[in-house]
């Protein structure tokens, strides 16, 4: 790799790490309130600005904005910022992308500058109106870091390969890696990343909130925001002081809340289908929820009805992502809803787990308002 940024952290303090923004530029500036972002901070932010979310020019250019103003901001690059350089190359295969892609920067950038794209549009032609009139932001994009390298901690987006010097991970393996929490490195430090929703990793009760391996040393923090129904926007915060860094965090998302009424104690239900573990075995039905085997783990489940499919040779799939497990509440929590559309029960978040609790439990849905930093 040879975008490699060398910084020092403060000894004292707090360094605030979010990553996969993902064009969620109200959910982005709604966190930053809520974690009482100031200048004495350190903000880390670790790759995926753009795609897939509503405004991805937005969070560009407040993020350009603020790193100008704030010299400690920092950003690395992602996957998904990278999409210029495809349109640098002229990659043919990028015309498909955005013509199929409801939101993309590259689209949104057109859409301002009033340019409609017909059946023989070129790319080189995009890149020829794009460049003249978004060079700052395209080669702002270009020059981001793909590491930030600290005295303690090591932030990328994807993962480092276990190699015997980090620095020669190849960089695309750098933003592209999967399930880096699966892995491991020799870097000796902790490695802080986004990328792959932490949610794929949990298995019990599913978990959107950032997870810390002590042994492996891997921080893992994207919360699925935009990319999973219940994600979220993750600030993984580390309390710099002479004992010892600590950490905490805190999310934001897009999902409405309820009053709980009272109080549930969930059963043993357990679990979660995540992609591509989607093929069933249904082996007892009941009114709310059906005994499923999953083909490839053979991991026992209740799958809530709704979300059960049955394809035209017979065969059943859960049609998306799923937390199977139930969770207890008690009477005047607050929690978020995912999915209040199902006979019987409700799909909640509670402090970032998901999981199924009785209809009668909750109160009336209040949709959920965001804040706007200036």
């Amino acid at each position: 790799m040879k975008k490699i940024k060398t910084l020092h952290l403060p000894s004292h303090g707090r360094i605030i790490v979010i990553s996969d923004i993902h064009g969620e530029l109200d959910l982005f500036t709604d966190l930053l309130k809520k974690v009482h972002f100031s200048c004495e901070d350190t903000l880390i932010i670790n790759g995926d600005l753009c795609e897939k979310g509503r405004n991805s020019k937005g969070v560009l250019k407040f993020i350009m904005d603020l790193s100008k103003r704030n010299e400690n901001v920092h950003i690395t690059e992602g996957n998904c910022d990278t999409v210029v350089e495809d349109l640098l190359a002229e990659n043919p295969k990028l015309m498909n992308y955005i013509r199929s892609r409801k939101h993309s920067i590259l689209k949104e950038w057109l859409d301002e500058i009033g340019f409609d794209m017909n059946d023989g549009t070129t790319v080189k032609e995009v890149k020829e109106i794009l460049t003249h009139h978004f060079s700052e932001e395209i080669n702002w994009l270009m020059e981001l870091s793909t590491v930030i390298d600290t005295e303690d901690y090591i932030f990328v987006h994807a993962g480092l390969e276990d190699k015997d010097d980090w620095r020669e991970t190849d960089r695309i393996a750098a933003i592209t890696m999967p399930s880096f929490l699966k892995k491991s490195h020799g870097s000796g430090k902790y490695v802080i990343v986004g990328h792959w929703p932490v949610v794929n990793y949990t298995s019990d009760i599913p978990s959107n909130n950032p997870i810390v391996d002590k042994e492996k040393k891997i921080i893992s923090i994207d919360g699925g925001n935009v990319i999973k129904s219940s994600g979220q926007l993750n600030a993984f915060i580390i309390h710099r002081a002479e004992g010892g860094d600590t950490f905490s965090h805190v999310h934001t998302d897009h999902l409405s809340t309820c009053q709980v009424m009272k109080d549930f104690h969930s059963v043993a239900m357990k679990g979660s289908i995540s992609y591509p573990h989607y093929k069933l075995i249904p082996i007892q039905s009941s009114e709310h929820f059906t005994l499923c085997k999953q083909a490839d783990s053979g991991d026992q489940l209740y799958v809530k009805n709704e979300y059960l499919h049955q394809s035209k040779d017979g065969t059943f799939w859960a049609k998306t992502d799923l937390s199977c497990a139930q969770i207890s509440v008690k009477k005047g929590e607050v929690v978020s809803v995912v999915d209040n559309t199902c006979a019987g029960y409700s799909l909640i978040k509670k402090n970032g787990e998901e999981g199924w609790i009785p209809k009668d439990v909750l109160s009336q849905m209040k949709e959920r308002t965001l804040t706007h930093a200036g």
